[in-house]
């Protein structure tokens, strides 16, 4: 007997479909617009003049530098870093460009290619601050972590020590974009409906009978707490918190409101035996989370058990999540306890072709998204499928989750909310 029960795994996608341009796009917009006033400055007064600022740690500082004009106005070297790597791919990958960053290969002395890190620390010891001239822009994302390790940080010129700045540097940013998504979704009075709308279609698709409703008179949510959770990969909270009866919904990553978000990367192909892996491990997802870990949550999944198979989570859907690398670790250990092989769990992967997010757009000219949705739902399954131990079931996951019907890729029931 199946348990009807069903998790709903949300991504930036569904946010975007509720009118909140919560994109890397967007926001890195409101980023270049503040280094633009900087410039603006410069060409004006033909250099920068004195100013004060609390830096690292809370340490006064006084000067005409350029790290203090971008300090003073919550830049950090990831807005910088982020922007370089966005002419390389044409897209803002965080995760992606964190890893690049981060996790590097070890080169040797005489290589014509070194590492971002290598190579920050091989241009140290030319860096002269009383000869660095505070009204020129640094070319390369090099040159600004560069320029901040020096002036604000007081690095030591070790690669761990650069590791751990660039870390405190992107906890400053994560700072920053909580407070831009906080702002976006203030400003923007009908997100709660839309989401409650979006949720809706979303919970009630693919159910002989509809299982989540909204009651606005009453201030309440008809539904059956115990067989619809919620999986968020947004910073944003989609349920109405005055509400009652409320789904059980976890902001995986933290919430925007709460100033507790968190970007990293996934650890598992990490090299345990890195010189600098403890400097490195801190950038991962599940280090950060254990940070967030003591916030007490139910289960969001049942677990299939053999003597009683029908117990476990019936549907697993999927809306809005670019099902990349980064959170591949969650998707496994989600698979690992329904047991994808045996269970009769259901994967349910929704594409849309109403999306507001121009950003993807851009990249959807030659392929439409529907092919897109194939293309990454088969590489999770695939990757997964490489996990197991009976490299037989492995090998045949796929076809045998499409032989009994437990596959499905398709449009989402927008309802109201298409565009």
């Amino acid at each position: 007997m199946s348990s009807n029960s069903q998790l709903l795994i949300l991504g930036n996608g569904f946010d975007l479909q509720c009118g909140l341009k919560s994109s890397f796009n967007d926001f890195m917009k409101t980023r270049l617009a503040k280094v633009r006033e900087v410039k603006e400055s410069i060409k004006v007064s033909k250099h920068l003049t004195y100013i004060n600022i609390t830096g690292p740690d809370g340490v006064p500082g006084y000067g005409n530098l350029l790290s203090y004009w971008l300090w003073k106005r919550s830049l950090t070297v990831w807005d910088f870093i982020l922007y370089e790597d966005r002419q390389q791919r044409t897209w803002y990958d965080i995760e992606d460009c964190i890893r690049t960053w981060v996790d590097y290969r070890l080169a040797p002395d005489n290589a014509s290619y070194k590492s971002h890190i290598q190579q920050i620390c091989l241009d140290y010891g030319k860096f002269d601050q009383n000869n660095n001239s505070n009204s020129v822009f640094p070319v390369k994302a090099e040159q600004y972590v560069l320029m901040y390790a020096c002036e604000l940080y007081r690095w030591d010129g070790q690669p761990g020590t650069l590791l751990d700045i660039l870390l405190r540097e992107l906890h400053r940013y994560e700072q920053v974009f909580a407070n831009y998504l906080q702002e976006q979704v203030d400003k923007n009075s009908e997100y709660l409906s839309r989401a409650a709308s979006l949720l809706t279609h979303l919970v009630n698709d693919q159910t002989s009978i509809p299982t989540f409703n909204t009651n606005i008179s009453a201030k309440q949510y008809k539904v059956d707490s115990a067989s619809v959770n919620i999986l968020d990969f947004n910073y944003t909270y989609p349920i109405i918190e005055d509400w009652r009866n409320k789904p059980t919904c976890l902001n995986v990553h933290g919430l925007a409101n709460k100033r507790n978000i968190i970007f990293g990367i996934d650890g598992t192909k990490l090299n345990t035996d890195h010189e600098y892996y403890t400097n490195i491990v801190k950038f991962t997802k599940t280090y950060r989370l254990m940070a967030l870990s003591s916030r007490p949550h139910r289960s969001l999944v049942r677990p299939y058990l053999f003597y009683s198979p029908g117990a476990v989570t019936d549907m697993i859907k999927f809306f809005g999540h670019s099902l990349g690398d980064a959170d591949y670790s969650y998707f496994q250990a989600i698979f690992d306890e329904v047991d994808l092989y045996e269970s009769d769990t259901r994967l349910i992967f929704y594409y849309n072709q109403h999306r507001l997010n121009d950003e993807e757009e851009t990249r959807q000219r030659e392929k439409s998204v529907r092919e897109e949705m194939f293309e990454k739902v088969n590489r999770l399954i695939v990757t997964y499928g490489q996990t197991q131990n009976n490299k037989d079931h492995g090998k045949n996951l796929l076809h045998k989750l499409l032989l009994e019907g437990r596959l499905t890729i398709k449009q989402a029931p927008m309802g109201k909310n298409k565009k």
